[in-house]
């Protein structure tokens, strides 16, 4: 693999060490990390992985909550309550009793496919197809890489690509890929949110070496000199720059998806993004429960301009 990042032109991690130079430095105190040990389980989410190998989220990986999640989204990654409510919303839905089990999520229930968190065209993930859609893979996640030959940083315009290539390699070689409004918008929110919690809400400029780190090694980069970004992540954040991924990659939109913060939202509380009507039953459901329907009215709004 090494070998295959010399050919794509992606510049040399910096050594760990040469971010640390005194014990005042924030990386000294950063929190304790480790893989997950027997027992412990893990998601198709490196986000999620690295908040647990780092125990800002339970290391367990087990028995994850509304408020639990909430918490450390926040203390961790500096991510904002709304988008923890509806993307724990949309975990609890992926336990398989969600409505009886007490409104909670392991992050291998995470591995559902096409259950929202899950989806085909990942950018680090093989699809379902293969029969691992949730182990971390180097020839996948390489491709990305060779997107950024020469860069060290990671840029809306140039992840946009990455991404949108991903789709589209999938779509050639899996017969039954799929790739609806939902995951079209779910898609192109999670790049947005790896490019803002590693680099910054607002412009989408992340170091590269911090995106390596969380996916590669499933680690917040402390060591490196990352910090969480000092602008929280909203939902209203992700959505703005979802539509600037979509713009720089030339994807077309699906017809009567507005794509944006309400769409995102839709789509992480079991409503169709063009439509408005109840797509996921069990999602709709436990958001009623947890709260994370909000202002219907407002999201239906949002998702048909009017």
């Amino acid at each position: 693999m090494g070998n295959m990042r010399r050919e794509a032109g992606v510049l040399p991690r910096r050594a760990a060490a040469s971010a640390v130079s005194s014990a005042n430095t924030a990386a000294s105190t950063y929190p304790a990390w480790h893989p997950a040990q027997k027992g412990e389980v893990r998601s198709p989410c490196p986000g999620l992985n690295s908040l647990a190998n780092h125990d800002i989220c339970p290391r367990s990986g087990k028995g994850y909550t509304i408020p639990i999640l909430t918490d450390c989204l926040k203390r961790g990654l500096n991510v904002g309550g709304d988008f923890a409510l509806v993307v724990g919303t949309a975990g609890i839905g992926s336990n398989p009793s969600p409505l009886t089990s007490g409104l909670y999520f392991d992050l291998d229930m995470l591995d559902r496919h096409d259950f929202l968190i899950e989806h085909d065209g990942s950018l680090s993930r093989a699809d379902t197809i293969t029969g691992d859609n949730h182990s971390f893979n180097q020839t996948i996640w390489d491709t990305v890489l060779a997107y950024y030959s020469g860069m060290t940083d990671a840029t809306i315009p140039v992840a946009s690509k990455a991404r949108f290539n991903r789709i589209q390699t999938e779509a050639a070689r899996d017969p039954n890929f799929s790739y609806s409004p939902v995951q079209f918008i779910l898609s192109y929110g999670e790049t947005a949110l790896y490019l803002s919690t590693m680099g910054d809400p607002i412009t989408g400029v992340a170091p590269l070496e911090y995106v390596r780190s969380l996916f590669e090694e499933e680690k917040l980069p402390y060591e490196l000199g990352w910090q969480p970004p000092k602008t929280t992540t909203t939902l209203a954040s992700l959505g703005a720059m979802a539509l600037q991924l979509n713009l720089a990659s030339g994807e077309q939109v699906p017809e009567g998806v507005i794509l944006g913060e309400k769409s995102l939202r839709a789509a992480l509380i079991g409503l169709n993004a063009a439509t408005g009507e109840i797509e996921n039953n069990v999602v709709y459901a436990v958001a009623k429960l947890t709260g994370a329907l909000g202002s219907l009215t407002g999201v239906l709004k949002g998702l048909t301009g009017s």
